[in-house]
């Protein structure tokens, strides 16, 4: 892995869970010093081997509101425990999945869900970013099958395959 996406992954450990929310497929994981994950593709949030909230879902719901679903009735179900343990450990693997280890006993997984692009636009699956007032925050983009690292301002990009 590149050490400029490894030394930016590692700002997580020990960084305090501060909130957890939904946007409608997205589950957004906001960590204490203004990092932020975006979890856009397939995610989950495991405990005692329990898979306690995923994205996929979002896709339950009543038909009738778009916040009456599966991935915010179990976010607001199991907030409580997820927010407010410490990252232990962050990994990324040879595929560029997230593993996001906390010490409350909590795991956040972010996987790539697409192959190739054939009939579709390559994706963003899940975005690592520095929340910064004046919007210069580094963002590490994870894709299909590529990591992307670049300032905001632009003012550098470092691509891994």
């Amino acid at each position: 892995m590149d050490l400029i996406i490894r030394d930016f992954i590692d700002l997580l450990i020990g960084r305090k869970l501060e909130y957890l929310c939904c946007q409608c497929e997205i589950l957004d994981f906001g960590f204490s010093g203004d990092l932020v994950l975006h979890a856009m593709g397939c995610s989950r949030v495991i405990a005692e081997g329990d898979i306690l909230i995923t994205t996929l879902d979002y896709q339950s719901w009543d038909q009738n509101s778009s916040s009456n679903n599966d991935e915010w009735y179990n976010k607001d179900l199991f907030k409580d425990r997820i927010v407010g343990g410490v990252v232990t450990s962050v990994e990324i693997n040879k595929l560029n999945d997230l593993h996001i280890t906390l010490d409350n006993g909590i795991t956040i997984e972010c996987f790539i869900a697409n192959s190739y692009p054939h009939f579709d636009e390559e994706r963003e699956q899940w975005l690592l970013f520095e929340h910064t007032k004046d919007n210069s925050g580094r963002f590490l983009v994870a894709y299909n099958k590529r990591i992307e690292m670049t300032k905001s301002d632009g003012d550098f990009t470092d691509e891994q395959n």
